[in-house]
């Protein structure tokens, strides 16, 4: 019993660290990703302990893991993310009644360890969720296939095509797992087997995750590099620059692209999309803008920040913030600042 109890507890602790992160980590694919790879493995962990403590039959067992219901959330944060949907942020609002699924999840197995007179009512009420849990979790997924492909030319992130295979892998193998106990087939040995196949799963994030990681420190210190004047055109024949051509398509690019909102966005994404060379970018950037990529890309979610929340002064700041591509409140409220001034809130009054 004691082990148990600690179970339950342990659950409890690991579901609230999960929430904080989920919170946290929501405008972050790679972080996303890597939260989805531990809700797995320790739902995985959760029944394998049940299993080997109580064996396959246990009514415990019977009773399925509770982090499992984040798993559809998180799929849909990262897809909404991918295709910059601008309701994203509104998914938070399921957090809510998901954490409740968890609450009841614990309040059931611990009824169920005192041997509380409620404790079979707790446990039946529990389950009720799961007879809908694969309808939940096979929706997730066909709707981020959806979003995935009907807005796949807004999508710059180098993951993106790959995370579109790795959500029909995974619902391929949910509907199998699905038909295989629809049709009453020996669904243990399935399960085995359907528990191996999330190795691939990991295998393929952790390369991804490597993959997208090692290319974002190449992109920074190319940044670096594009950003110094003095070694940007210190050998370059600047009369051959058309300086008010490159300076038009910035500006254009600002005024017509969201790309910039993505917090991935690199000098070396907008050198393709503009087809200019990054070092004629930085050059128009320091010598004609008065001003370098990361400054002009910042100032210009600013200045999206500003035209959303005059649209929604209700809105909330922190959530536009990361919306409009900022990692951190501090660079927010530093950029912020430095354009108008004053405090978001003192914008809309």
């Amino acid at each position: 019993m004691l082990y148990i109890i600690m179970v339950v507890v342990l659950q409890a602790l690991i579901t609230l660290t999960l929430l904080i992160s989920l919170i946290k980590n929501r405008e972050s694919v790679l972080n996303m990703l890597l939260l989805y790879i531990g809700v797995v493995t320790l739902d995985m962990g959760y029944e394998y302990f049940i299993i080997q403590k109580f064996g396959y039959e246990s009514v415990l067992y019977e009773i399925p893991g509770s982090l499992r219901v984040f798993k559809g959330l998180i799929f849909l944060y990262i897809t909404t993310y991918l295709i910059h949907a601008k309701w994203r942020d509104k998914l938070k609002y399921l957090i809510v009644p998901l954490t409740l699924v968890v609450i009841h999840h614990a309040i059931a197995i611990s009824a169920k360890i005192l041997d509380l007179s409620w404790a079979d009512l707790a446990i039946k009420s529990y389950k009720s969720y799961f007879v809908y849990y694969s309808y939940y979790w096979i929706a997730c997924l066909v709707v981020c296939i959806y979003l995935l492909t009907k807005y796949r030319k807004n999508i710059t992130h180098p993951a993106a095509r790959n995370f579109r295979y790795l959500v029909c892998y995974v619902l391929t193998g949910v509907l199998a797992f699905w038909t295989v106990y629809q049709l009453g087939w020996d669904t243990l040995v399935y399960q085995k087997i359907y528990s191996l196949l999330f190795l691939f799963q990991f295998g393929w994030i952790l390369y991804v995750y490597i993959l997208t990681y090692q290319q974002k420190l190449q992109e920074q210190q190319n940044t670096s590099y594009f950003s110094v004047p003095k070694e940007t055109y210190q050998y370059k024949d600047l009369s051959k620059i058309d300086f008010d051509a490159v300076q038009n398509a910035i500006t254009a690019f600002y005024q017509e692209s969201h790309d910039y909102l993505d917090e991935e966005f690199t000098l070396d994404q907008l050198s393709g999309h503009l087809k200019i060379s990054k070092a004629d970018l930085s050059i128009t950037f320091n010598k004609y803008l008065h001003s370098n990529f990361h400054e002009y890309t910042n100032t210009s979610r600013i200045q999206h920040f500003k035209q959303i929340l005059l649209e929604d002064p209700s809105a909330s700041v922190t959530d536009l913030a990361f919306q409009c591509g900022f990692k951190s409140k501090s660079t927010f409220y530093k950029y912020f600042k430095k354009e108008f001034h004053c405090l978001p809130s003192q914008l809309v009054h």
